[in-house]
């Protein structure tokens, strides 16, 4: 006679949990995970997110005991990185370093500049850089915080469009309020908190404020950031590396609706683009069809911008008039100092309204010299092995928002966001592939595209 066997149900339960995760490749996080994300919701603290103003330093300090305890967790762990990634971050840091080199004398010498101001953002621009840069340096790391990075900005941005739809069938969003959040500088002016800057509704929106336009009142969301056009810049970056990386179409379509739903019209012009740059890179090899879709994509730019209802330029220059003097006149500012002194006055020289409101608009205080190096730093442009123009595509977004529209150029998360690795070719199950050796080329040819295309674990080791 035979018993069958009683299986208590708890370990029947994990036997099956064991079998879906196995059949689906599910895993649970791992330390390197864990920390990418704590790195990660850790950028919210700094500039130019809407806390930044007020816990940058905060942000600066938690990021070394996360960095820390990833390094000593694989301390008798290998760490891989490879020569693009180290020649990447060994530029940055090296730019950054010449940046301050120039800035901080032409700050003292012509005894223009707030001071205080300079000291402070040096210690945390540099501090932030070398601390994430241990991190990032890492082959794994810089993927996995770059997918966590891109992960959360598109639930934030899906966030966004599930609150506008509510809203659409509420009919107001009065009853989706949670709370508010004070941003410097935006919620000490406003005596209503829930329509101000920092308003979070529901699921966890941003409300950035209102755009009319006309009888059109449209509600503006920038997901956690200082400024709806900020948001959008990064939601852009994040969408041309996730094309060139992982491909999530699910994580796309959030980048893709929070851009929409900040309701800028530089941000609608940069999708545009965006969309054709990745259709241009995305391939191994560059085909002509690309090419033509890349062109009508970028030659929809300008009436985008231009046209676009209630957003467009043509509008706003009617309804919101002033968005756009401040700007220009600024910039004009900005161009004038430069000319009467290239060298610039100093960082935090000019402290009129509007003054430094974006890159060329800080001309006069940076000269011609700090102007190329933040360029340089935004733009992903990399020469010698880093050299990648997928990178620079995915990194041009940050540097026309920051050239005529936000002040991010010197932000510390835009120096993290400029670390990212964009593989230069990626199969179509997002994974890196690299080029085998072909009759007739030489071995270190090889060697050298391999190095070049693929974190392989041939690479230098960073610790053992």
């Amino acid at each position: 006679m035979q018993v069958a066997a009683v299986i208590h149900p708890s370990k029947l339960a994990l036997v099956i949990i064991k079998m879906w995760m196995r059949r689906y490749s599910v895993k649970g996080p791992d330390f390197t995970g864990v920390v990418s994300l704590g790195l990660v919701l850790n950028l919210f603290l700094m500039r130019p997110m809407a806390l930044g103003e007020t816990y940058t330093s905060l942000g600066m300090v938690l990021a070394v005991p996360l960095v820390y305890l990833h390094i000593w967790h694989n301390t008798k762990r290998t760490r891989y990185s490879n020569a693009v990634i180290r020649w990447d971050i060994a530029s940055l840091l090296s730019l950054l370093g010449v940046y301050w080199v120039y800035i901080c004398p032409i700050s003292i010498v012509f005894e223009m500049s707030q001071l205080d101001w300079v000291l402070k953002e040096f210690i945390t621009t540099l501090m932030i850089a070398l601390v994430y840069g241990m991190f990032l340096i890492d082959v794994e790391a810089n993927r996995r915080f770059f997918r966590t990075l891109c992960t959360v900005i598109s639930v934030l941005g899906l966030s966004s469009v599930i609150t506008v739809v509510l809203t659409a069938i509420l009919g107001s969003k009065d009853a989706l309020f949670l709370f508010s959040l004070n941003v410097k500088g935006y919620t000490e002016i406003t005596l209503h908190q829930e329509t101000s800057t920092g308003a979070i509704y529901f699921p966890f929106s941003m409300l950035y404020g209102d755009y009319v336009s006309g009888t059109v009142k449209l509600d503006r969301y920038c997901a956690f950031f200082r400024e709806a056009g900020i948001y959008q810049a990064v939601a852009c970056f994040c969408l041309a590396y996730e094309a060139f990386t992982r491909r999530s179409k699910l994580v796309m379509s959030g980048l893709v609706g929070g851009t929409i739903c900040a309701f800028s019209s530089l941000g609608i012009a940069l999708l545009a683009m965006s969309i054709g740059t990745i259709f241009l890179f995305s391939g191994s090899r560059v085909a002509s069809w690309r090419v033509v879709i890349t062109a009508v994509m970028i030659g929809l730019v300008y009436p985008v911008s231009m046209y676009t209802p209630y957003i467009g330029l043509e509008d706003k220059a009617l309804t919101h008039g002033a968005s756009l003097s401040d700007r220009s006149s600024s910039i004009e500012r900005g161009l004038q100092d430069v000319r009467r002194n290239p060298f610039g006055n100093g960082l935090y020289s000019s402290l009129g309204k509007n003054d430094g409101i974006c890159l060329l608009a800080e001309l006069g205080m940076i000269g011609l010299f700090g102007f190329a190096c933040k360029v340089l730093l935004l733009s992903g442009l990399r020469l010698g092995p880093g050299l990648n123009w997928k990178k620079v595509a995915t990194c041009a977004p940050l540097l026309i928002t920051a050239l005529v529209s936000q002040p991010i150029a010197g932000a510390p998360v835009m120096l993290v966001i400029g670390m990212a690795f964009v593989p230069r070719v990626v199969n179509r199950k997002g994974r890196v592939v690299h080029r085998l050796k072909k009759p007739g080329m030489s071995a270190a040819l090889a060697a050298k595209q391999t190095s070049l295309e693929l974190p392989l674990p041939a690479s230098t080791m960073v610790n053992q």
